[in-house]
């Protein structure tokens, strides 16, 4: 699977050992999609992130998840 694009969250339930950080933003998906949110994901974050559907969104490392907070201005 390429790393740089985006990973179903039944493939995040097989690997149990890791901790995936969630967070939601206050956007309807036509914002989300229109600001560029989601290829902002696959263009930094790689492999390491999942959407959940509308605006929930699932990362390997907390530290993106913050990252990723910050760069909308969406506050953590």
């Amino acid at each position: 699977m390429d790393k740089n694009m985006y990973v179903p969250m039944n493939e995040l339930i097989r690997d149990k050992d890791t901790s995936w950080t969630f967070t939601s933003i206050n956007l309807p998906y036509h914002e989300i999609a229109k600001k560029g949110i989601v290829m902002w994901c696959v263009n930094n974050l790689e492999g390491r992130w999942t959407m959940l559907g509308g605006n929930k969104f699932g990362f390997e490392d907390g530290t993106d998840a913050t990252m990723f907070k910050i760069q909308f201005g969406l506050g953590i």
